[in-house]
């Protein structure tokens, strides 16, 4: 079981960063897929190629992402 990001949907393809190295990719067919997944959610991508969506640290981590898009633009006012 692995961690992963959802960086962009590509011509059918989930494309996912893995947590732990993001310059490991892994492509998987939007079709095979049986949850609604979108840009930037995190999931556990298990041996049986079965996801789970981790809700609490996608929250989490989109929540942080905009606190610092927040304090981005206070900077450049």
């Amino acid at each position: 079981m692995s961690n992963y990001t959802l960086d962009r949907i590509d011509d059918g393809f989930y494309v996912f960063l893995s947590k732990d190295d993001e310059s490991q990719q892994r492509l998987i067919a939007v079709s095979e897929v049986n949850i609604s997944l979108t840009e930037g959610d995190i999931v556990n991508i298990h041996e049986d190629g079965t996801i789970e969506l981790l809700e609490e640290e996608t929250k989490i981590t989109k929540d942080k992402v905009d606190a610092l898009i927040e304090k981005l633009k206070k900077n450049n006012s």
